[in-house]
Order: structure tokens, then sequence, then C-alpha cells
């Protein structure tokens, strides 16, 4: 019968486990250090447990606000808009900001409201609105550039018509206002041709006429150009 010969030195064989070495000095640790390391083990479940409970009740808001705007809106359908008052219109939307302040829903409905108060010419009411709509929820967006081009809606409507250029321009620069631009630029020509500038309202409308796609909206625009000469 053969055997196989051991390499393992005498040395070897003598020396202590490294590795058991190694968890004898982590058990003494724990034991040594145990009040600490229970505390600390309780520190960071609290505060993940006050994380996720933060972030559960956020999205319960969330989800509570965005049902209280749906309900808004479904309140608030064009043919019911006809017939009422532009309070008892921006009420179900004052609502929602008033319950949930922060949440999308309560930036959403800041943006109704701005556009009621805009509709009915309330242009004091309604630039707040959409300031602190573009301040909740600012950014390149395209809700983003229609606020924008709102707010300069409202400034024309007061005929200030400098702070209404600063606001269809901030509209145009924005990357998401491309699909809009058109329209801008009618109302930045309109906004000229109320100042009696028929040369830059021409050139506003001309520069509409190239973006917008509308056969009707082009025709109305073909004719203003046509009456600025």
């Amino acid at each position: 019968m053969i055997f196989m010969i051991s390499n393992t030195s005498k040395q070897e064989i003598l020396e202590p486990d490294k590795l058991q070495i190694f968890l004898d000095k982590i058990r003494e640790f724990i034991l040594d250090h145990k009040r600490e390391i229970a505390v600390a083990v309780i520190a960071v479940l609290g505060i993940a447990a006050a994380i996720g409970g933060w972030a559960y009740y956020r999205q319960s808001r969330e989800n509570e606000a965005m049902n209280l705007y749906n309900r808004a809106v479904l309140s608030v359908t064009r043919p019911a808009m006809m017939n009422q008052e532009v309070t008892a219109i921006v009420q179900p939307f004052k609502e929602v900001t008033e319950k949930y302040p922060g949440t999308e829903a309560a930036a959403l409905s800041r943006y109704r409201i701005g556009n009621a108060y805009l509709n009915a010419n309330r242009f004091d009411d309604a630039l707040p609105a959409f300031r602190e709509f573009l301040k909740e929820r600012g950014g390149d967006t395209e809700l983003s550039v229609l606020a924008y081009n709102s707010l300069g809606n409202c400034y024309q409507g007061k005929k200030d018509y400098q702070n209404a250029l600063v606001n269809y321009e901030r509209a145009l620069k924005l990357r998401s206002g491309s699909p809009f631009a058109g329209d801008i630029l009618a109302n930045m020509a309109r906004n000229f041709e109320a100042q009696n500038d028929r040369n830059k309202a021409r050139e506003m409308y001309e520069k509409a006429l190239e973006k917008i796609r509308d056969p009707a909206m082009k025709l109305l625009i073909s004719r203003k150009i046509a009456m600025l000469g």
C-alpha cells in the first residue's frame, strides 16, 4: 500500500489558525463593545424606518392630492366652465393647493387656476398662479413653456409690453418650446403690433408663419402680414 507524503511542515502544524484568531478578535470586540454596537444598530434601523415612513407618507399624500385634482378637473369640464363664474371654477383647485401644498397635484392646480383667471381677463389674479407654478415645478418642460407664454399674455393684457416680451422670450428659449414656437412668435407679433411697431410685428409674424402648420392660422397670419405692408 502506498501512502501519500504530506508537504505540511511541522512549523505549519504548530502555528495557530490565522482565520480562527481573526474570528476570535472580532468576537472579543463585539463582546467588549456590545452596548455601543447595539445603540448604533438601533440608530441605523431607526433612520431607515424614518426614511421609509417619510417616503410612504409623501407617496400617500401625492396619491390623495392627485385623486382630489382629478375630481377637480372633472368638475370643471368645458361645458360646465361656460356656465360658471371663475371663482367657482378655481375653487376645487384651490382646495388641492390648500390641503396638499408641495405636491405635483398642487402645482398642476396652480397652472389651472392661472388659466381660468387668464381666460376671464383677471390678469392680476392669474399672474401669481403662474409664477407659483413655475417656482414649484419650473424647468425645461412643455408646461413651463405654456406658463411663460401665459405670463406674457397676462402682461400684454395689462399693457405691460416689456414684461410680456420678456416672458415670451423665456418660453422660446426652452428646448421644450419648439412645438409652440409659432404661437409664441405670433403672440410676440401682437405685442409689437399693440405698440404700433409695425416693422417688428411683421418680422415676428413672418417668423411665426414659418413655424405654424395649421392652415387656418397660416392664412390668418398671411393676412396680418399683408395688412402691415
